[in-house]
C-alpha cells in the first residue's frame, strides 16, 4: 500500500460512532431541524480523484496602523506623545513645579518644531506622564533629550508607584550646550501597572527636553515589539503579513519613517483619531518583524497620482527594499543597518482607491504606470492592484483587469460583512461575487491574474458569531482555490479604549490583551492547513436510520428535510498524502452530525487522528478577565472508515489524521 497517498476511514468524536444505525438522543426543541428530526451533513472523499491547490496565502494577516495597533500597541514603545508635537504635551504629559515652570516652546529639535522649557529658580520643575506599565526583575532602558540654555540645575529621572513611592531614581548628566541624548536604564523590582515616568530639574537654570524613550530593554534590541502581542501575531503562523494600511498607506510618508528614533517624522494618525506618531516602527522594522514571523512581506505604496514625483517617491521606497549595497537606496538602507536587499516580491498600488475619488478608469492608468515601473526594479515581482470594495461593485473590479491586466498579478478585493446578525447568511453573497469574479478573470485577456480578498472580516462584533463567520469564510476560501490565493483579515489588533465599532482579532491594553472571536479559528485552522482541496459540502438534512446509504446509493438517495446554512465542511490533504485535514463549523443552535466517507485506493492501514473543538454561545466575548473562554478542546479518536462526528451548536471541529 502506497502511504503517502490515504484518506482515512473513520473516526469518532464526541458521541460519535458507526455509521450503520442512527441514534436518536433526547432532543430539544433547538436541537431538531425545520422537521424536527435529527440532522446531519455529509460528506463524501475520494482520495484517488485529483485534487486542486489550496495557497498558504490563504493564511496571511493586515497589520494597519489604525486603532493603536501599532503606535500604544505592537511597537513597545511606552511613551506617548515622546516629542511634544501637536497636542502631545496637552494630551499626555503633565507639568508640575515649585518655584519653577514649565512651558511648550517653539524650539526646533531635529524634524519637529516644539519641545518643553523647564525653568528653576530656586525650587523644581518637570513633567510626568503615566499609565507606564513595569514587569517585575525586568530591564528598562530610554533617554531624554536635552539642551542645556542657562544655570546648572540637577537632572533626575524618577519613577513612582500610584503610591507615590520611588520605584526607581536615576541622575541625567549634562555637558555642554548643545543638543545631546542623555541615556538611562533601571530595573523594575515589582510589577506595576499604574506607574508613573518623571524627568524633573532641581536648583537654578534652564533647560530643554525633547523625545523621550521607554522601552524594555530586551524588546529595544529584539525589534522594538512589545512581547505578548508579539507572540499573539506569531501564534497566526501568517504566511504574509501587509503593510502599512489601509487608508494610512495611502499618505504614508516611508523616508520620514526610517533612521535614527529620533529624527523621524511627526504625523499624527489623521484617518484614525489623530493620536501621535512618530514613525518609530517603520520599514526597516516591519521587515525585521516579517523576518522573525518568517512570513513574505507585501508593502502597500502610495500611489496617489501619476505625476513623475509621485512615482519617483514610491520607487524609491522599492529601491530602498530590493536595490544593491552599492545603490543610493542601497547605501541609505545600509547606513540604517541592514547592508543587504530584502528582497521584498509583493507590491500593492495603493489601497481603496475609490475613497480617494478616482474612478476605475483612472485608477487603471495608475495601475499601468506603477506596475511598469517595479517591473523595471523587480523583474520577479508579484503587483497586487487594488479590486473592489463592495460585493455588489463588479463593474470596477471588471474594468481593471480589462484596463490593467497586463500590468498586476493579484487583483486585491474587501469583503467584509458589516451586519453580525448575517454571520452565516452574508457567506453566501460574498462567496457568489468572488466565484464570478474568478470565472470572469479566467474569461478575461488576462486569465494569470489571481484573485485575493485583502480585508474581510465581521464587524461590529467581536464575540463568537465573528469565529463562527471566520470558521465559514476561511472554508469557503480554501474551497475556491486555485483562483483565490491570498486572503487576510482585518483588524488584526486594537487597543479597547478606541472606537468600539471596528472589531479585531486582537484586543490589547497597554498591560495584556485577549482575542477576538476570529482569532482562535484563524489559529486553528491555520495550524491544521493542508494544501490540496478534496471535498466540500454545506447545509443539513434528515438523518436516516442505514446511513450506509447515504453513501452506498447516493444516486439514487432523496435527502429530505434540508436546512441551508446549518453546517459547512471541507476536506484537505497534505501534499505528500500523509496528512488529511477535516474542518467543520456548525452556524445553529442544534447540534448536527457529520459523516464523512472515505473511498480510494492508497488509504492507510494504520494512522493516528485527533479531533480539535470550540464551542460557545453565539454572544459570547473574551475579555482580560476570561481571556481563555475560546480554548480548543483536543482528544485522541479512534481510526476507521467512516467517521461521524457530533457537532455542538454554534461551534467549530477540525479533525485531523496522521499516517503512522
Amino acid at each position: 500500500m502506497n502511504r503517502r497517498q490515504f484518506f482515512l476511514t473513520s473516526l469518532a468524536a464526541a458521541a460519535a460512532g458507526p455509521l450503520g444505525a442512527a441514534e436518536t438522543p433526547l432532543l430539544t426543541l433547538d436541537d431538531r431541524g425545520s422537521s424536527g428530526k435529527p440532522q446531519v451533513t455529509v460528506l463524501v472523499v475520494d482520495t484517488d480523484r485529483v485534487s486542486t491547490p489550496i495557497s498558504d496565502g490563504i493564511y496571511g494577516q493586515f497589520l494597519e496602523h489604525i486603532n493603536h495597533s501599532i503606535e500604544d500597541g505592537l511597537f513597545a514603545e511606552q511613551i506617548r506623545g515622546a516629542g511634544f508635537e501637536g497636542e502631545d504635551f496637552k494630551t499626555y504629559w503633565l507639568p508640575f513645579a515649585d518655584h519653577g515652570e514649565v512651558e511648550l516652546a517653539d524650539v526646533a529639535f531635529n524634524n519637529g518644531i516644539r519641545c518643553v522649557r523647564l525653568r528653576i529658580a530656586g525650587g523644581h520643575a518637570g513633567v510626568r506622564q503615566g499609565r507606564v506599565f513595569l514587569e517585575e526583575n525586568v530591564r528598562y532602558d530610554g533617554w531624554v533629550w536635552m539642551k542645556l540654555e542657562s544655570g546648572s540645575p540637577d537632572i533626575e529621572l524618577r519613577v513612582t508607584g500610584p503610591d507615590g513611592k520611588a520605584m526607581a531614581m536615576q541622575p541625567l548628566k549634562i555637558t555642554g550646550s548643545d543638543w545631546q541624548e542623555v541615556p538611562f536604564s533601571f530595573t523594575s523590582f515589582r510589577r506595576e501597572e499604574q506607574a508613573s515616568v518623571e524627568i524633573v530639574a532641581n536648583g537654578k537654570g534652564t533647560l530643554l527636553l525633547d523625545f523621550v524613550s521607554l522601552m524594555r530593554a530586551d524588546a529595544r534590541r529584539d525589534g522594538k515589539l512589545r512581547p505578548d502581542l508579539f507572540q499573539s501575531l506569531q501564534g497566526l503562523h501568517p504566511s504574509f503579513v501587509r503593510w502599512p494600511g489601509g487608508s494610512y498607506a495611502s499618505t504614508y510618508k516611508w523616508k520620514e519613517c526610517i533612521g535614527p528614533y529620533a529624527s523621524r517624522g511627526y504625523h499624527p494618525n489623521m484617518y484614525w483619531g489623530g493620536y501621535s506618531g512618530y514613525g518609530g516602527f517603520g520599514t526597516d522594522e516591519f521587515l525585521g518583524l516579517c523576518s522573525k514571523l518568517k512570513c513574505e512581506p507585501l508593502i502597500v505604496l502610495a500611489c496617489p497620482d501619476t505625476k513623475p514625483e509621485s512615482v519617483q517617491y514610491a520607487m524609491d521606497w522599492v529601491r530602498y527594499l530590493n536595490g544593491a549595497p552599492t545603490s543610493e537606496m542601497g547605501r541609505l538602507r545600509a547606513a540604517n543597518g541592514h547592508a543587504e536587499p530584502y528582497g521584498v516580491k509583493l507590491f500593492q498600488i495603493d489601497n481603496e482607491p475609490m475613497n480617494n475619488g478616482f474612478t476605475p478608469e483612472q485608477y487603471a492608468e495608475i495601475v499601468n504606470l506603477y506596475g511598469t515601473e517595479i517591473r523595471k526594479l523587480v523583474s520577479e515581482a508579484r503587483i497586487v492592484a487594488c479590486g473592489q470594495k463592495r460585493s455588489s461593485d463588479m463593474d470596477w473590479s471588471e474594468k481593471v483587469v480589462d484596463l490593467a491586466g497586463d500590468n498586476f498579478d493579484i487583483l486585491g478585493c474587501h469583503n467584509y460583512e458589516y451586519e453580525p446578525e448575517n454571520y452565516q447568511s452574508g457567506l453566501p453573497r460574498l462567496q457568489n461575487y468572488l466565484t464570478k469574479l474568478i470565472d470572469y478573470v479566467r474569461a478575461s485577456k488576462h486569465p494569470h491574474i489571481e484573485v485575493a480578498a485583502l480585508e474581510w472580516s465581521l464587524q461590529h462584533t467581536y464575540d463568537w458569531r465573528a469565529g463562527l463567520h471566520a470558521a465559514g469564510s476561511l472554508i469557503m476560501y480554501e474551497e475556491l482555490g486555485p483562483g483565490l490565493t491570498m486572503t487576510c483579515p482585518a483588524l488584526l489588533m486594537r487597543n479597547t479604549t478606541d472606537d468600539p465599532k471596528w472589531t479585531s482579532s486582537i484586543y490589547h491594553n497597554h498591560v495584556t490583551w485577549f482575542p477576538g472571536g476570529s482569532y482562535p479559528v484563524e489559529r486553528l485552522f491555520r495550524e491544521h492547513y493542508a494544501e490540496r482541496y478534496l471535498a466540500s459540502a454545506m447545509g443539513s438534512f434528515e438523518d436516516v436510520p442505514d446511513r450506509s446509504q447515504l453513501f452506498d446509493k447516493i444516486s439514487t438517495a432523496i435527502p429530505s428535510g434540508w436546512t441551508e446554512g446549518a453546517m459547512d465542511a471541507i476536506a484537505t490533504a497534505s501534499a505528500d498524502g500523509m496528512r488529511v485535514v477535516i474542518k467543520t463549523v456548525n452556524y445553529g443552535p442544534r447540534r448536527n452530525t457529520l459523516l464523512v466517507h472515505l473511498q480510494g485506493q492508497n488509504l492507510p492501514e494504520r494512522a493516528k487522528a485527533k479531533l480539535y473543538t470550540i464551542a460557545a454561545p453565539v454572544n459570547a466575548t473574551a475579555s482580560f478577565d476570561r481571556p481563555d473562554i475560546f480554548t480548543p478542546l483536543t482528544k485522541s479518536i479512534p481510526y476507521a472508515k467512516n467517521f461521524s462526528v457530533d457537532v455542538d451548536p454554534y461551534s467549530v471541529a477540525v479533525v485531523e489524521i496522521q499516517a503512522e
